[in-house]
């Protein structure tokens, strides 16, 4: 299912169309209007996320994950945005987003009468073209967002290195992003 063909969601499909940079607005007080319809859906879509973890039933949340998302390669790829989306938040707001994680993992763990500890870290390193080829030869094996930039660099050498990953192991056309994906640390 595309997605211009799923139902409304946190956004509309002319919502999911104006993100995209399909849609244009005919005065500038159109597009400021819809952009504020968007933050006030993505606020509301936080506050029903309160909502779904209390008192969306466990066989519903277990059909949408496990049934919907887990050998779907698209909704792997959401949630995984989903966390990008909500650790940049959260650094807007000035929140600790490990903290976050922590609090969320043990308010999950204390449904099922565990105590939970979370680590997290975060280790940055600027992109770099070089290093990451590097890497790539060195251990055969990139992030998403690493693999996702040197895709968009422009070296033609560097397009060689990665076809040449990606064509060993063997894939359907289709599950070839999953695979690239499997393949990486994520």
């Amino acid at each position: 299912m595309t997605a211009d063909e799923r139902p409304r969601g946190i956004l509309s499909p002319a919502d999911r169309s104006y993100l995209r940079g399909e849609t244009t607005f005919e005065s500038a007080q159109s597009e400021r209007n819809a952009r504020a319809r968007i933050r006030e859906r993505v606020l509301s879509g936080l506050h029903d996320a309160d909502l779904l973890a209390d008192a969306l039933s466990e066989r519903d949340r277990e059909l949408v994950f496990g049934k919907h998302v887990g050998d779907d390669p698209d909704g792997v790829r959401s949630i995984i945005a989903a966390l990008a989306l909500l650790y940049r938040g959260a650094e807007d707001a000035g929140l600790d987003f490990g903290t976050l994680l922590e609090e969320g993992v043990s308010r999950a763990e204390a449904e099922r009468s565990v105590a939970a500890s979370v680590e997290f870290e975060v280790r940055r390193e600027p992109l770099d073209p070089d290093r990451l080829t590097r890497k790539l030869r060195r251990t055969g094996s990139l992030t998403l967002s690493e693999l996702s930039y040197l895709r968009e660099t422009d070296d033609v050498s560097l397009d060689r290195l990665l076809d040449r990953y990606a064509t060993d192991v063997e894939t359907d056309e289709a599950d070839d992003d999953w695979v690239q994906a499997k393949m990486t640390n994520f």
